[in-house]
This record gives C-alpha cells, sequence and structure tokens, in this order.
C-alpha cells in the first residue's frame, strides 16, 4: 500500500454571498491512474481581507463526480468567530480529515465545492488536500447535512428542532457531528449546549445526546468570541459499532442551548454513514 497526497488550487468565495464555489480555478482534480482509493479529505480556509464584527465563518464542503460513486458527500469545517465592536484577536481552527475510502477508477475527475452558509463583507480562499492510497483503506463513507442552517434560542435552556438529514440506502451511521457559531458577539456571552439525534429509522432505542464545542466572549468592548481550535464537536463510532438505520431514514437533530443569547446561533447538525 502506497499514499498520495494533491491539492487543489485555493478558490475564493464571493463576498456577502452564500453562493456554491468550485475550487481549483473552477475545474475538477483528476485522480492519478495507479490510485485505488481516495482516502480522505482535508479542506482549508482563510479570509483574505480585514474581518469585521459579527460575523462567523461557517463553510460547507462538497465533493461531486460523474465518473465514481461519492455522493452525498457535504460537511462542515470548523467555525472561525469575529468579535463585537474592538475584538482582539481571532483564532483559526486545526486542519480536520474527513475519512471518505471512496473507490477510484481510471483517472476519475472528482469536483470540490465551497459554499459559504452565512454572508461575509470579505472573500475567502477555500483550498483542499485528497489523501490517495494504492488500496483499500476500509469501507467507503457519505456524508450529508441538512440544506440549510438553524437558528439556536436565545433563553437560556431552550430546545430548537434543527433540520432534518436524509440517509438513502445506509446501512450504518458512522458518526454524529454538530457545528454552533455565533450570529453576534457580546461580552460575557457564551455558546454552550448539547446536540440530540433521534429517528424511528435508527434500528436501536438509545439516546444519542452530547454537548457541542463550546465557545467564549470576552468581558468589555473587545469582546472576541474565541473558539476551540478543533471548532466542532464530533462523535465518531468503529466499524460495525455504529447507529444500524433502515433502507431509508430521517433523522431529527435537536440542539439545547444553556446560556442565554442576545441573537439565536447558527447550528449545523451532520453525519456520516456507510452502505
Amino acid at each position: 500500500m502506497t499514499y498520495s497526497l494533491a491539492t487543489v488550487t485555493p478558490t475564493s468565495t464571493l463576498a456577502a454571498s452564500t453562493a456554491e464555489v468550485r475550487l481549483n480555478s473552477d475545474s475538477p482534480i483528476q485522480v492519478p491512474d495507479g490510485i485505488n482509493n481516495i482516502v480522505s479529505a482535508i479542506p482549508y480556509y482563510c479570509p483574505t481581507g480585514a474581518f469585521s464584527p459579527d460575523e462567523s465563518y461557517v463553510t460547507r464542503v462538497r465533493l461531486q463526480s460523474n465518473d465514481i460513486s461519492i455522493e452525498p458527500a457535504r460537511f462542515m469545517m470548523s467555525g472561525v468567530n469575529t468579535g463585537d465592536a474592538a475584538f482582539a484577536s481571532v483564532q483559526a481552527p486545526i486542519l480536520q480529515e474527513y475519512n471518505l475510502n471512496i473507490p477510484n477508477a481510471n483517472g476519475a475527475n472528482v469536483n470540490i465545492y465551497a459554499q459559504p452558509m452565512v454572508n461575509n463583507t470579505v472573500l475567502t480562499l477555500v483550498g483542499c488536500e485528497l489523501v490517495y492510497s494504492t488500496s483499500s483503506t476500509g469501507s467507503q463513507q457519505y456524508w450529508n447535512t441538512p440544506d440549510a442552517l438553524s437558528t439556536g434560542g436565545t433563553t437560556i435552556n431552550t430546545r430548537t428542532t434543527l433540520n432534518t438529514i436524509t440517509i438513502t440506502d445506509g446501512r450504518e451511521i458512522t458518526s454524529l457531528n454538530a457545528l454552533v457559531a455565533p450570529t453576534t458577539a457580546a461580552a460575557s456571552t457564551h455558546d454552550a449546549g448539547e446536540i440530540e439525534f433521534q429517528s424511528s429509522d435508527f434500528q436501536v432505542p438509545f439516546p444519542y445526546s452530547f454537548p457541542i464545542q463550546p465557545s467564549f466572549a470576552g468581558l468589555g468592548a473587545a469582546a472576541a468570541q474565541q473558539t476551540n481550535p478543533i471548532g466542532l464537536s464530533r462523535q465518531k463510532f468503529p466499524a460495525g459499532h455504529g447507529i444500524p438505520l433502515a433502507p431509508r431514514a430521517l433523522v431529527n437533530s435537536f440542539y439545547t442551548n444553556r446560556d442565554a443569547k442576545g441573537a439565536g446561533s447558527s447550528v449545523m447538525p451532520f453525519i456520516s454513514f456507510t452502505r
């Protein structure tokens, strides 16, 4: 088994837009001949100008191909939050790896897209690494999110119903994930709470609730809301130990915020599964 690494040409998203943009200068990346498996994707982004107060960077990545079976392959990157007024600093998240294990077929073309889920005042440069292997590294992983963000509650202990995720021909959920990003920063106002997943199409009667990755706002005018460098809450299950599914599953999720907010935060659950 031999591994290989490739990167696309970073491409800017549109300012003040939630339009999806194809990376690699609006062209596909071709997987080399001799590669039998796309092991994973490692996306990243970087704002290309001055931050503005009260913004969060919330970006979804999507992979698509007409040559090989990839879809659904939609997942969220870590969020980055600015602050209110004269905020002091912004912390960049660490890179996250998303397992794929997609079988290749003779130099397949793969399109990689990025979509800002909220409007930002400056362009964001988005890139992605693909990890290749000459042999299989496990079961193929599919990824999906709801079509749109949800907004969390403002009153403490509010349980908000999030947008649903549909899984077709799924066998087992292999990870549950959540991103929570503030829409407006305010001094000493934080994000903390739990995400819960439920479905009558789960083939087990067990609970699936876990904490979000908290973020904290500072004291006073320089109220930068700092997110942990991981930025996401991710619950992974070993193969054969995930959530067994009905052939077509509708997955519901809920967010309970444990701190009062002046404006509800953006919330996006997402999952990976096998077929």
